[in-house]
């Protein structure tokens, strides 16, 4: 597994994880709305509704990271830590089931680029988490 030693190469994993999980709330926020807007003309269909609900779980465990990440604890970062992994594994399904719908083609480039993004981000976290002594898992 990699590990990073610091964050965009130039940031400590403590604060970078601090902006991690800052900039994931806001990507929460955007993507909510995005697809709440544009998701099926305005009215989105079931897996984006579903989406649309893990979202707000995220933004949840993204609080709980920042919380574990000024405490020094990380039994508060593993919540994020496996929220996100749920994340990336929605956001690759429904990046297949838009492609094979033919349609959607703005949502899934934003999927896409959301996804690259994603992991990285997770990846600072995770490199935190195992840092701080956390269960490594993968």
């Amino acid at each position: 597994m990699i590990y990073l030693q610091r964050c965009l190469c130039c940031v400590d994993l403590r604060l970078g994880t601090i902006i991690v999980g800052i900039l994931h709330i806001v990507l929460d926020v955007f993507v909510a709305i995005y697809v709440a807007v544009f998701g099926e003309s305005g009215s989105p269909d079931l897996a984006h509704r579903l989406f649309l609900i893990f979202m707000m779980i995220h933004f949840l465990s993204c609080v709980l990271l920042i919380i574990g990440c000024l405490r020094l604890r990380s039994n508060d970062m593993i919540f994020y830590v496996l929220m996100t992994l749920l994340q990336i594994l929605a956001m690759i399904i429904l990046i297949i089931s838009d492609v094979i719908l033919n349609i959607w083609y703005s949502v899934i480039l934003v999927y896409a680029v959301l996804l690259v993004i994603a992991i990285y981000l997770w990846l600072v976290a995770y490199s935190f988490y195992a840092a701080l002594g956390g269960a490594l898992f993968i």
